[in-house]
């Protein structure tokens, strides 16, 4: 580790692991590299600044271990950035979202999808005319924390095995999350794997609690957690605030006009439409905290 830098990159990587691009390029890093592996493979972290974790679990129960193991980083670092392996990211931009997380003071955040990604949700496809939108979802796939929450949510993250559902309450477990999460439009990645496809899915299939049930206990044990993935507002290419009316005028008519581009383009049309309809439905909408309801044995 050079101990000059803010910001750490975390990888769970295989041997198809897409990481090694992220370093190729001019210029300097504002991030150290740390790749978690499944598989003891040499080649697949060499060129790491942290020396490699080998754990064979999955990504996020093996996150959990390692900061446990580890809890000088959240110290060390401002934010860390929890990223999957098959993602088309360069150098520059990882450098630009670390800064954006900090003008901005966010907790929480992930890149936008670029529109040759497979994705589940429209949502967080790049939203043209935005530098970012605040919303109440950031996925797992590439998630930035900013480290003095990331301590405060680790409690949570104990029992977590798939990470299913870390996405639906991560963005309401802070105090006042009003504006504290966001979607950053500015940089995009390529996500390029199908969903549920990894290899860890079939082991998911063949256990009697898999990821469906570990997102609805984790769901069902706060309460206030939103049903909708909503974005609230957001902050235009010039840098000016805007309402979430105009943001998701701005989501709406980027889906819309850009359907044809993406995979699925029947589903980006509707949730385009659905923004505007959105727009005037839900216009006073902000996030409200979540809270943990008494614990039960199916509660993580």
């Amino acid at each position: 580790m050079t101990g000059t830098r803010d910001y750490l990159v975390f990888v769970r990587g295989g041997r198809t692991s897409l990481h090694h691009d992220w370093l190729k390029g001019p210029g300097p890093r504002n991030w150290d590299l740390q790749v978690s592996q499944w598989i003891d493979d040499p080649e697949i972290g060499a060129d790491g600044d942290l020396p490699v974790s080998i754990d064979a679990g999955t990504k996020w129960d093996s996150i959990y271990r390692y900061l446990d193991a580890n809890p000088d980083l959240m110290d060390r670092y401002r934010y860390i950035a929890f990223m999957d392996d098959d993602l088309i990211f360069t150098k520059q931009d990882l450098n630009r979202y670390f800064e954006i997380c900090e003008e901005h003071g966010l907790l929480l955040a992930q890149p936008s999808l670029h529109a040759d990604s497979f994705f589940c949700y429209p949502i967080l496809l790049q939203c043209a005319g935005t530098k970012l939108r605040f919303s109440n979802f950031v996925e797992c796939m590439a998630t930035a924390i900013r480290t003095d929450y990331l301590k405060s949510f680790m409690p949570r993250m104990a029992k977590v095995k798939s990470g299913w559902g870390m996405d639906r309450i991560w963005t309401v477990t802070m105090p006042e999350p009003a504006f504290k999460s966001a979607i950053i439009d500015e940089i995009s990645m390529v996500h390029t794997r199908p969903h549920a496809t990894g290899g860890i899915y079939k082991d998911f299939a063949r256990e009697a609690v898999g990821p469906h049930a570990e997102m609805e206990a984790m769901i069902k044990s706060y309460d206030n957690i939103p049903d909708k993935m909503m974005v609230y507002g957001g902050i235009d290419d010039a840098g000016r605030r805007i309402t979430a009316a105009r943001t998701r005028i701005a989501n709406g008519i980027s889906l819309v006009a850009n359907c044809w581009r993406y995979r699925d383009t029947p589903r980006c049309f509707r949730s385009g439409l659905g923004m505007f309809v959105r727009a005037v439905t839900e216009a006073n909408y902000t996030p409200q905290s979540a809270h943990p309801l008494q614990r039960t044995e199916a509660s993580l």
